[in-house]
């Protein structure tokens, strides 16, 4: 029997134990499965061991809203909520708890808080199940911004989905580590908060990069961030799931097959990484065992440090 080693990593899924053999893999749990490489080589089974041990069981999530909030933001909070609850081709559900309350004996609880952003606009939520009771912060600066858009009346709803799929477990899409292939960040952006790179054990590779998932930010400058291609929009801006966002999510939580496997390979996605001289080919660096990171928050907005 291969000798065990007993490994720490805190981060934006919390405290978590990981048991090592002794080439530095992780112990899969009987019947995990390791999944296969098909990017750039980050290695997945750290995602999936991490995301199950922070994962919503059974795809419940119950939530409760704080009654000061205004009609609008309520409305804004229902729509998102029957959109995932309603939606075909997801199993996840988000139950309302009554009444509202702050509750330091609950063992999973999403509260939705009106917050107070006096000193910057706030609008933010943890990745994944934290444990305990946890929030989604709909700052009413952040939302007043929002509703001074007024080419997108809907932008209220799709910040709050925005950031129920942070709750949800999904991370900026524009934070991927292979990013550099498909948008660029200004060196100005590149080091700020939501737009500062994330380590590699945050995504699974079995995606393609997703420019219209909810959890992309749109451009607003493209002097600062835009795709690659000119003609690629960033972000929705209306509050709906990518196919992708969808395809991701059933994966995590329905069953379904990652979109990878359902189309056999990914490899031709990243075939054009090899010739593309926009490509960020230095590629991250990938750690051979469990990258351990130093945070000093764990909601979505936070940098994300590798500690080597």
């Amino acid at each position: 029997m291969a000798n065990l080693v007993f490994a720490l990593s805190t981060g934006f899924l919390g405290i978590i134990f990981i048991i090592l053999t002794s080439d530095n893999q992780p112990l899969l749990a009987a019947g995990q499965q390791t999944q296969t490489n098909f990017s750039f080589g980050w290695e997945d089974e750290y995602f999936y061991f991490l995301f199950q041990e922070r994962s919503w069981p059974d795809g419940l999530i119950w939530f409760d809203v704080d009654p000061t909030f205004s009609p609008r933001v309520k409305t804004a909070i229902n729509y998102a909520i029957n959109y995932i609850n309603n939606h075909p081709d997801l199993c996840i559900k988000w139950l309302q708890r009554y009444p509202y309350r702050f509750d330091s004996n609950s063992s999973s609880l999403v509260s939705f808080i009106n917050y107070n952003d006096t000193s910057r606009t706030t609008c933010n939520s943890w990745i994944n199940r934290r444990g305990g009771q946890q929030f989604i912060k709909l700052g009413i600066n952040c939302v007043k911004d929002k509703l001074l858009i007024t080419d997108k009346v809907l932008l209220v709803e799709a910040m709050v989905l925005h950031e129920m799929g942070h709750t949800m477990g999904l991370v900026h899409e524009q934070t991927r580590p292979d990013r550099d292939c498909y948008i660029y960040v200004s060196p100005f952006l590149a080091t700020r908060s939501g737009y500062k790179r994330n380590p590699s054990f945050a995504y699974t590779s079995q995606f393609p990069y997703d420019y219209r998932s909810i959890m992309h930010y749109e451009s607003y400058n493209l002097k600062n961030f835009r795709a690659h291609d000119n003609a690629r929009k960033l972000g929705r801006g209306d509050p709906t799931l990518s196919e992708l966002d969808v395809h991701r999510l059933s994966h995590l939580y329905c069953g379904r097959k990652s979109y990878c496997e359902e189309h056999n390979n990914c490899a031709t996605l990243y075939d054009f990484a090899k010739t593309n001289p926009k490509c960020w080919r230095k590629g991250p660096v990938y750690a051979t065992d469990p990258p351990f990171i130093e945070l000093g928050s764990q909601e979505h907005g936070e940098e994300i440090d590798i500690k080597e």
